[in-house]
C-alpha cells in the first residue's frame, strides 16, 4: 500500500516516518491538474480560467494529496485505464482503498509538524509564497479537532459488535 514513490528519493522507509516525503511529485501532479500542464515549466498567467479558479481551490487538502499519490501510482502501473471499480484490471491495485487509507492517514496526522511542512511545500509549489501569506492556514474555520474526535469514535465503534446493523 506504500510504494517507494511515496518516499523521498524513492526509498521505502519501513517505519513510514517519511511517507509522503516525495512531495514534489504530488505538487507537480496537482499543479498540472489545477493550472494546466504548461504551468510545470512556466508560471501560470491570468489568461484562461484554470481548474484552480473554477473550483476556488486555494490550498491543498488531505484528499487532494491522497488523490495525487494515487494518480502517481496509477500512471506507473500496468493499468491502461482508471477503473470504475477502484481496482486495477492488470495490476489488481486497489486504488480506492489506497486513496481512503492515505486520506485517513493525512487527516489524522494533519496537525503534525512533518505533514504541515509537506503541505506548506506543496502549497508553495502550486500557488507561490506570496499568495499563501494572505490565506487563513485552515482555509476557513478549523474543524480538525472535531474531525479527529469523530474519526476516533468511528474507529472505536467499528471494533464493537453492538453497532452492527
Amino acid at each position: 500500500i506504500f510504494p517507494p514513490l511515496l518516499f523521498p528519493g524513492l526509498q521505502e522507509d519501513t517505519t513510514l516516518k517519511t511517507v509522503f516525503g516525495n512531495w514534489i511529485l504530488f505538487a507537480k501532479i496537482l499543479r498540472a491538474s489545477l493550472h494546466g500542464v504548461t504551468s510545470l515549466h512556466q508560471e501560470p498567467c491570468g489568461g484562461s480560467k484554470t481548474n484552480a479558479r473554477k473550483w476556488n481551490f486555494q490550498q491543498v487538502t488531505p484528499g487532494s494529496i491522497a488523490w495525487a499519490a494515487v494518480i502517481a501510482i496509477f500512471l506507473l502501473s500496468p493499468d491502461s485505464e482508471f477503473p470504475g471499480s477502484g481496482v486495477g484490471k492488470s495490476s489488481t491495485i486497489s486504488y480506492k482503498d489506497s486513496f481512503f487509507q492515505y486520506k485517513k492517514m493525512l487527516i489524522t496526522k494533519w496537525d503534525t509538524r512533518r505533514i504541515k511542512n509537506i503541505m506548506a511545500s506543496i502549497n508553495n509549489h502550486i500557488f507561490g509564497a506570496a499568495k499563501l501569506s494572505t490565506l487563513n492556514p485552515a482555509g476557513g474555520e478549523d474543524f480538525s479537532d472535531e474531525i479527529n474526535r469523530a474519526m476516533l469514535a468511528l474507529d472505536m465503534s467499528s471494533d464493537s459488535e453492538a453497532d452492527e446493523v
